[in-house]
């Protein structure tokens, strides 16, 4: 089976956490997820997520820690997620690829419906907040 390697951020601001929806036409559409995307052949998780979250939200980040690994079986592909925590430097956060984008309390972040490689770093976010 074929491996992808991908990156998300958990950009948290306070006690809420920016979610991004999937577009009906990616896979698992509408499905929940933490902005990012694969990571490019000799590129570093930290390039990978600034490069995409420019792309996709048009923001510049700072990359901080590893929160957690997903994986999920895509079209007989093995997604293996990583999630870090991230920090806006500059922009605002625009959808252009997602459905819609939205800042979620914490506490309620378990009420989206996410996609399956996100959901250890929603379930360690959610612990290390209570």
């Amino acid at each position: 089976m074929h491996e992808i390697e991908v990156v998300g951020a958990a950009i948290i601001d306070g006690n809420k956490v920016l979610a991004a929806q999937r577009s009906q036409v990616m896979k698992s559409p509408l499905k929940w997820e933490f902005a990012g995307g694969k990571v490019q052949k000799g590129e570093t998780h930290e390039a990978a997520l600034k490069r995409e979250l420019r792309e996709e939200l048009g923001i510049d980040v700072s990359v901080g820690s590893f929160i957690a690994k997903g994986t999920s079986i895509v079209d007989d592909k093995l997604v293996n997620l990583y999630v870090y925590s991230a920090q806006i430097l500059e922009g605002v956060p625009k959808a252009s690829e997602h459905a819609q984008i939205m800042w979620i309390d914490i506490e309620n972040i378990m009420k989206l419906d996410w996609a399956e490689a996100d959901l250890p770093a929603c379930e360690r976010i959610l612990k290390n907040f209570m």
